[in-house]
């Protein structure tokens, strides 16, 4: 019983390495193929639920956007609305914790699909 117990510890020990709270600034660079790429600078806070709040502002942004999203273990998710050439877009984040604490996945702008990475600066 001892050694089930010990192995189920080890095999749960890169998921309890990678709940690590989320709060603070994190640099995001984001594409839509090759054309567009960007640079958002976010800062977030955690809750003790797991629920994302703060803002994101764009490289040529002037102001912050409001951003709301979600932790559940190494699953991340926000989101912010933004404007690209004069036209509002709402930007939905869907990534994973990786080991090294960067977080990468996709983005979806409500038809174009993107890729993103995210680290602290």
């Amino acid at each position: 019983m001892k050694t089930l117990l010990i192995a189920a510890a080890v095999a749960f020990a890169p998921a309890a390495a990678l709940a690590a709270d989320l709060s603070g600034a994190w640099t995001v660079n984001g594409a839509f193929g090759d054309e567009i790429k960007y640079t958002a600078a976010c800062t977030f806070k955690e809750d003790s639920a797991g629920k994302l709040s703060g803002g994101c502002r764009q490289q040529d942004a002037t102001a912050d956007a409001p951003a709301t999203g979600a932790v559940d273990g190494s699953k991340v998710e926000f989101a912010y609305d933004t404007t690209y050439q004069g036209s509002p877009y709402h930007l939905d984040y869907k990534g994973d914790l990786q080991a090294d604490g960067t977080i990468s996945g996709t983005v979806d702008a409500g038809g174009p699909q993107g890729v993103f990475t995210a680290k602290r600066p």
